[in-house]
């Protein structure tokens, strides 16, 4: 729900002036939270060789039993004390949280030192649920799983609650567990220099110059930085299964959270019902040298999926041709595109290059949502329209607010860079000279910053596949950029007991991303034993690519609603079909970048009237100086209104105040200029006259 993220983000501000006496109410909708790490040159994160695509997938033949490692004993050091959720709980869920204090280094737990892990059971739905909870493990590595709950729990994993206990926590480094190994030095960074037009080599200094202060702070704040790695989490994560009780679990990782179920699976094989591996990442990869071959195979995916699309060659022809080019006149002349910072206010001219727009369609294709309109944004970009890419570009930013920099690279650097010589992924970039420039940056900042970062080496069988004859289901995206099918097909091949399938269209994080992969994934767990029930394949194909914007909007009919703010309940109406997202917002979603929707709110006048209303909004458009009235207009029951207009990331901003002694009313209206005028008419004016408090 990454559409009308700027809208929800000023209402919740707007609602928690307004409100004294509940809480400031907690956003409903984010970007999808991508889990390669944000900055101006395409950072990479977890990929093979390329593999054919296949249309209908069928289970691996498994191969004989083989015998897994030797489980590694847990100390007794780790315990589980209840706390209150460092998040916002979402409306109607019954959470337990609290912290599992474990030791820093499991290898030597008596030296007194030790960390507090946050953790979160959502509680099945079910009366009677199964005895073996899921647990979830996030990507990255270093991406915080529970700062994000308000905002993508119900979407993402809710169907999960529906027979099962859920868990989720925050690893050690991450989000809210202590100590974290964020890096807001870096976040800082990235939007102090949007507007600088640097080359790649000055960026890359001032990227190496960040991390440097971000590591020498952590260091003076006592961290161990070698004992953030897969080893440490999983003892982590058994040590979590016994402290809460549990015989057996089953495990659930995407991206990251694969290689972490993997070590898992190895070290702790006793605790495991089942496994499910989501955008694969093996432990005998080699990320360093192959995740440019990754990037350049799923750019190829897309560029043949638009080009055997008749509707899609015909409304943007030789879309491969027109990307590069697009990216060559990007490097000679570089634009600029507004760019929100949708949490601090912020607006930005950013400047953007051909190597931006690389990064740009690289993490793009993580995201099913996205894909589809990738045509259409590469078009629009070639004829000067940027408003859905600075939409893009400012979801993409926030990305580091969800992210852990410092257990990322003390992950990786251990355990990844380790195995590799310095200069072997900038080599390995150069092979493919059409995007390699930013993956060479890329790959030089990590040799550099490992080089520092004092994260250790691991032991040599963190580089080497996982054996296991668990029941597993390992799930691939056809245009996935960073985990290719070949690394799901890589890892099952160890794996005696495996269920693997392949989805067309989507990207990373399949089964969060689609009913398909979604339902399969749940019909496993409920019985691993069988394979799941593989005929939704078929019919998924690929992308809807989007076609041409209409000029004019269409039909829109309107119906009744009811929207509970809190402290007041407002009555009016709404496009029929346009999703409630909360705080009075509704929103059409005809695409992953579409920012049209209407606000309905009310505010007692004894709480705030329109001169206070004004001056927080024209704070968080950050426009200088007041919101000036641009006309009046009078509703169906006589009452008139000022009207003000401004925009926002260059889209059409409609305001309407009306005060009429016992409540200062509020529309809102973000739309697309082309559409602007008739949506004045069909959906803007009528909610204006329908707004009323009973």
């Amino acid at each position: 729900m990454r559409k009308i993220f700027f809208l929800i983000v000023l209402l919740a501000l707007v609602l928690g002036a307004c409100d004294t006496a509940e809480p400031t109410p907690t956003a409903t909708a984010v970007p999808d939270v991508v889990e390669v790490v944000p900055t101006d040159t395409p950072v990479p994160v977890p990929t093979d060789t390329a593999v054919p695509p296949t249309n209908t997938p069928e289970p691996t033949t498994p191969p004989e039993p083989t015998a897994t490692s030797e489980p590694t004993a847990v100390p007794q050091t780790a315990a589980f004390e209840l706390a209150d959720c460092q998040f916002e709980v979402p409306a109607g869920r019954d959470v337990q949280c609290g912290y599992l204090t474990v030791p820093e280094d499991h290898s030597n737990p008596d030296n007194g030192r030790t960390l507090r892990l946050h953790v979160a059971i959502f509680k099945s739905e079910s009366a009677n649920p199964a005895p073996d909870p899921i647990v979830y493990f996030e990507g990255g590595p270093g991406g915080d799983a529970l700062e994000s709950v308000p905002l993508i729990f119900e979407d993402r994993f809710a169907p999960f609650t529906a027979n099962h206990d859920f868990i989720m926590f925050d690893q050690r480094g991450t989000g809210y567990s202590e100590p974290s190994l964020a890096c807001p030095e870096y976040t800082d960074m990235a939007y102090d220099t949007l507007e600088m037009d640097l080359d790649l080599e000055s960026e890359k200094a001032i990227v190496i110059e960040t991390l440097q202060t971000c590591h020498d702070r952590l260091l003076a704040e006592d961290v161990n930085l070698a004992a953030y790695n897969s080893a440490q989490n999983a003892a982590d994560v058994d040590a979590l299964r016994q402290a809460l009780g549990y015989e057996q679990w089953n495990l659930f990782g995407i991206s990251y959270g694969t290689r972490l179920a993997q070590t898992v699976m190895r070290d702790y094989p006793e605790g495991i019902r089942s496994v499910i591996l989501d955008s694969t990442y093996p432990l005998s990869a080699d990320l360093n040298t192959e995740v440019t071959a990754n990037a350049a195979r799923a750019f190829n995916v897309f560029f043949t999926g638009c080009a055997i699309d008749p509707a899609c060659d015909a409304a943007y022809p030789n879309l491969e041709t027109t990307f590069y080019d697009l990216v060559d006149q990007l490097d000679a002349e570089p634009i600029t595109v507004q760019v929100v910072n949708y949490f601090e206010g912020g607006r930005y001219d950013a400047v953007i290059q051909g190597d931006d727009l690389i990064g740009v369609l690289f993490q793009s294709l993580y995201s099913a949502e996205l894909i589809p309109i990738l045509p259409q944004l590469i078009y629009e970009v070639k004829d000067g329209n940027v408003q859905n890419l600075g939409t893009l570009l400012s979801s993409f930013m926030l990305n580091s607010e969800f992210m852990s920099l410092g257990m990322n690279y003390s992950v990786q650097c251990n355990e990844e860079n380790a195995f590799s010589q310095p200069g072997e992924g900038a080599a390995a970039a150069a092979e493919f000279p059409q995007i390699a420039e930013g993956f060479i940056v890329g790959a030089e900042v990590d040799d550099v910053v490992c080089g520092f970062w004092g994260a250790g080496t691991a032991d040599a069988i963190e580089n080497e596949a996982v054996i296991s004859d668990i029941p597993t289901l390992v799930l691939a995206g056809e245009y996935d950029p960073i985990t290719p099918p070949s690394w799901g097909q890589q890892v099952a091949a160890e794996l005696s007991n495996n269920y693997l399938f392949e989805y067309p269209g989507m990207g990373h994080g399949v089964s969060i991303s689609a009913d398909c992969p979604r339902e399969m994934t749940l019909a496993f767990v409920a019985d691993p034993t069988v394979a799941p029930d593989s005929t939704c394949i078929a019919d998924m194909g690929g992308p809807a690519f989007a076609g041409t914007d209409e000029e004019a909007a269409p039909d829109v009919a309107l119906v009744p609603v009811t929207v509970d703010l809190g402290f007041v309940e407002v009555e009016g109406v709404a496009p029929d079909g346009w999703e409630d997202v909360g705080f009075g917002s509704f929103a059409r979603g005809q695409s992953a970048l579409d920012q049209t929707a209407v606000v309905m709110q009310a505010v007692p006048s004894s709480l705030m009237d329109s001169e206070a209303l004004l001056s927080l909004l024209a704070g968080q458009f950050q426009l200088e100086g007041a919101l000036e009235s641009s006309d009046t207009f009078v509703d169906e029951n006589g009452r008139e209104w000022t009207l003000y207009d401004t925009e926002l990331q260059s889209f059409p901003v409609d305001l309407g105040l009306m005060d009429d002694g016992s409540y200062l009313y509020m529309v809102m209206m973000v739309s697309g200029s082309s559409e602007r005028d008739a949506l004045v008419t069909a959906v803007f004016q009528p909610a204006m006259s329908a707004i009323h408090v009973p």
